[in-house]
């Protein structure tokens, strides 16, 4: 049975993906190390995790901005 395979956006190594493999789940590459997040299935497709965890900082520092004075005048 041949196995799934995707490409490093990195250093355009061919990478092997579990059958079993979820759509988020991380890899390494064994050839650069770069850490890849499976973004799709069909076909296999890989970005770099950096990006991703870029996105979910700026997400952090959105919420964050709330006004936290507005809570207290409710207790």
């Amino acid at each position: 049975m041949v196995m799934p395979q995707g490409t490093c956006p990195e250093c355009k190594a061919a990478i092997h993906v579990d059958e079993d493999a979820d759509k988020g789940d991380t890899i390494e590459c064994d050839e650069c190390g770069a850490t890849l997040r499976l973004v799709g299935l069909d076909p296999i497709e890989l970005d770099l995790e950096s990006d991703y965890d870029d996105e979910d900082e700026d997400y952090d520092d959105d919420y964050d901005d709330d006004d936290d004075d507005d809570r207290d005048r409710y207790y």
